[in-house]
This record gives structure tokens, sequence and C-alpha cells, in this order.
């Protein structure tokens, strides 16, 4: 499962889905013992399902320690810089503090990890936080300037706000968030069996030893991480649900 976000997955004019996370869950189909495939929908949706069902796999999902018993963490994929991105006809002042962000408004999506730091250092919900559930969404809130900020990662903006048909240059970084250069891991929920759960680890981490994993990263502009050596049933069962 993936949401809608370059370069990690959108659609081209045909309709077809392009991106990291499509070539990632192309590349690990031949080594699965189980079929797979592939959807998107939004986020705060997809992230919903993948901690109530079994079988379902987010393949970029933010690691943070809130998040961290709820899912089966199956490796690591890229970093990202969470960043609060104004317009750049309004950054006239700068940001020193998120503490005087606060009087602001500022916009991010649903279920982000860059959502949950926000609450966390006091912003809220429908006051000086908006959260909606696309990214097409949180462009045109910007763009209109209904907020002052979008929270989210600035390297995947350029891709998003020319989707959504505005122009990247007019946008700058006004705000480096502190839970920046977090990590993005393929993670499922509880629900997943032991042996499907170790069977995607060990497919990952082949991917990694030979080399197509950091071919796809490189190929969509991402930076590639390694990871701990395959799991074992033994080493995980302490926290796999059978």
């Amino acid at each position: 499962m993936s949401e809608l976000v370059a370069p990690f997955y959108w659609l081209d004019e045909n309709g077809a889905p392009q991106g990291a996370n499509v070539d990632l869950a192309e590349a690990m189909k031949p080594l699965l013992p189980f079929s797979s495939t592939l959807e998107h929908m939004p986020w705060a949706r997809a992230y919903k399902e993948a901690v109530n069902k079994p079988n379902i796999v987010l393949l970029t999902l933010l690691k943070s320690p809130t998040r961290s018993s709820q899912f089966h963490w199956l490796g690591a994929i890229t970093t990202v810089n969470a960043s609060l991105i104004g317009l750049a006809h309004n950054a006239n002042e700068e940001i020193v503090t998120l503490e005087e962000v606060k009087s602001k408004r500022v916009g991010s999506i649903r279920g982000y990890g860059a959502a949950e730091y926000l609450t966390k250092q006091g912003f809220k919900e429908n006051e000086n936080l908006i959260l909606v559930t696309e990214p097409q969404q949180l462009w045109n809130l910007l763009y209109s300037e209904r907020i002052d900020y979008a929270a989210t990662g600035f390297a995947t903006s350029r891709y998003e706000i020319e989707a959504a048909g505005y122009a990247s240059d007019k946008s700058v970084k006004a705000f480096e968030l502190d839970m920046s250069k977090s990590e993005l891991h393929m993670a499922t929920g509880l629900e997943t069996t032991s042996n499907e759960v170790i069977a995607i680890k060990n497919a990952l981490q082949q991917l990694k030893e030979n080399g197509e994993y950091q071919r796809i990263m490189m190929k969509w502009g991402l930076s590639p991480l390694h990871s701990a050596p395959p799991a074992t049933l033994e080493q995980d069962s302490q926290r796999l649900i059978n």
C-alpha cells in the first residue's frame, strides 16, 4: 500500500503508477512465497487498515516512538527531512523557534509524522493546525493562502506542487522541524503472521544485497539505507503474532 506522493508513487498521464514504491513492490514480487498487489489510498486510511488488518504492508512509513509498538518494521527505505514550507513572497521574516509559528496556520497530511510532531508540540487541530487527506488539498490551501505553511518533506514537495498545478519555485523552506531526517521504513501491522513478516524482511534484504534496492533509490533521487541481516523466526518470536 502506498499514498499518492512523488517520487514514491504517482499516476502518469495514462493513469499508470510510477515511482520508487512501485519499483520496490515489483522487485519484491518474485522473491515472496505468496502473491501480492500494489494499491494506493489516502494515508490516514491506509495507516488505519494496516494497524487493524493482516497482510497490508505500508511501503514507506515514518518510524516514530509512538508507532514502534504498532507495527512490524520490515526494513529501512530512506530518510525524510520535514520542514515548514511557505510561499516565497511571504518569506520576509526568519523563523527562529517553532513557538513563533503557533500564531500562524500550518497544514499537513493526516497521519503524517509531521502532523503527529506538531500536535505533540502544542498545535491544535482546526485552530493553528489544518489536516487534510491528500497532498493536492495541502498545496491548494497554501497557494490560495488559506494556510501560512505546509508541514511536509521538502525534497518531495516540488513533485507534489507541480502535480497540483502550481509553480514549485514560488515556495521556500521556511523552517526545518526537529524531527527531520527521520527514517521511512517498510512496515506491516501486528495482525500479519510471523512467516509473512519474515518473508518480506528477507525479500527486502535480498534487494539490498544484490544492489537492486540501491539502484531503485538512486533512480528516483532518494538516499539508500542499509538494514540488519535477515530475521529469523526465533529472533522475532517475542513480537510477532502467530
